[in-house]
């Protein structure tokens, strides 16, 4: 009994943080305002001096000089909330609107600290652990690959019948499955790794691109504050037009990142043989 409350202290400690309006909102500001007064190049292949330079340099020359719109567009693919919809609508649907609000925002928080989190952690576990760039851009491909082919290979299948609704929905529900893995996917958590990797071995911005995941984290807010207004507009034929264009744009990124990680560690290869 002991060991049960002292796992839910923390717990409740989490949760009346993460509901806490005051911080959230000054958190959520403060990185926008970032973004909106920031006019930093994310990188440049001219600060890198060491050996891992060669894998930077060849990382952002595949995304056209590591341009901002490039990797919010990366964001938004990965994390965003195109996916979203279709599964909070099934979730709150025997839900009231004051439910359906609380399930938003907790997911919002919840969601924008662990992706928080994990950039800026994320970095420190590979570092750790010796994890090179192109073994997670190949990891991050490879699942992110497999996502996007069950995609587009449903949409030639017979279709699967939706799972019902649940009966009782509750406050229970925003972690799994409405957080993990709808709204961050394991495949997004990769990227996300990846990209502040990058970041911390080159001259950059860090914050920014914090302020572009919490950007797409109130997007997807507004995705599900809104979500049974937007089915009204998209219509399932045109959702299953828009699944279909995602999952070939994913699918080529996939493919991208996992030539790039081929490509890497070809260009150490090469550059340990003429060392």
């Amino acid at each position: 009994m002991r060991q049960s409350r002292q796992t839910r202290q923390p717990l409740n400690i989490f949760r009346a943080i993460a509901s806490h309006p005051m911080i959230s909102l000054l958190v959520v500001c403060s990185l926008l305002v970032i973004i909106v007064f920031s006019h930093t190049p994310i990188a440049t292949a001219s600060a890198v001096e060491d050996v891992d330079g060669i894998l930077i340099r060849e990382y952002i020359s595949m995304t056209k000089e590591g341009g901002i719109s490039s990797v919010f567009t990366i964001f938004f693919l990965t994390i965003g909330p195109l996916k979203i919809v279709p599964t909070f609508v099934s979730l709150t649907a025997n839900a009231d609107d004051t439910l359906r609000k609380k399930m938003a925002f907790r997911g919002f928080w919840i969601s924008t600290l662990v992706v928080i989190l994990t950039a800026l952690f994320g970095i420190g576990i590979l570092d750790k652990y010796g994890i090179p760039i192109s073994a997670l851009m190949m990891a991050a491909g490879i699942v992110l690959f497999l996502v996007a082919l069950s995609m587009v290979m449903a949409q030639y299948g017979s279709a699967a019948p939706p799972p019902s609704p649940p009966e009782n929905p509750s406050l229970d529900l925003v972690v799994t499955p409405l957080i993990f893995p709808t709204i961050l996917t394991p495949y997004g958590i990769a990227i996300v790794m990846l990209i502040m990797s990058i970041l911390k071995k080159v001259a950059g911005n860090e914050v920014l691109v914090l302020g572009m995941l919490v950007v797409v984290m109130v997007l997807n807010l507004l995705s599900m504050l809104y979500a049974r207004q937007i089915l009204k507009v998209l219509k399932p034929s045109i959702l299953k037009v828009i699944g279909l264009v995602l999952g070939i744009i994913q699918l080529s990124l996939a493919i991208t990142w996992m030539f790039t990680a081929i490509r890497m560690e070809a260009l150490v290869i090469q550059a340990i043989l003429t060392s």
